[in-house]
């Protein structure tokens, strides 16, 4: 158990399903720093299609330095893999991909698409990039997923 973790929950799912939790303690995501560094990072489906290799190599970049700040991250492709992370670290809130919901018994919970703090929309795209790059990865390079996720997950 963290003390006042937040955890966003997204789910990618044009092709291989892949779910991602990222947790980051409250005071920590509401820092200057996350903010400062989280600069530059946008929800995937607004990236255009033309520019999303270049994208993720940005993301990839810029989420290792996020890393330090983040205590949870992980990808998975089982819901009851996500309900035993969150009965196990017991988040004060989390942040779930709406397709979701009726499958994640935890509360509180906020829906993905609720009106939320800014700080919340933070960690919600940092998850929804974590769940996209490593669902294209397991889509067109396996051996290049299971690598990187030694890297990413926390």
């Amino acid at each position: 158990m963290l003390d006042n973790l937040v955890i966003a929950i997204d789910l990618s799912e044009d092709g291989p399903r892949t779910i991602a939790l990222v947790g980051v303690k409250e005071h920590v995501l509401k820092s200057r720093l996350f903010s400062r560094l989280f600069t530059g990072l946008r929800h995937f489906r607004r990236v255009s299609p033309d520019r999303r290799a270049s994208y993720l190599r940005f993301f990839s970049r810029r989420y290792l330095k996020l890393r330090e700040m983040i205590s949870l991250a992980r990808i998975t492709h089982s819901i009851n893999t996500v309900e035993n992370l969150l009965h196990r670290y017991e988040p004060v809130v989390i942040i779930i991909d709406n397709k979701l919901n009726r499958y994640i018994s935890y509360e509180p919970k906020i829906l993905e698409s609720a009106p939320k703090p800014k700080y919340m929309d933070n960690l919600v795209i940092i998850a929804d990039n974590l769940a996209n790059y490593f669902r294209l990865l397991l889509k067109d390079n396996p051996r290049k997923f299971r690598e990187e996720l030694r890297r990413f997950e926390k």
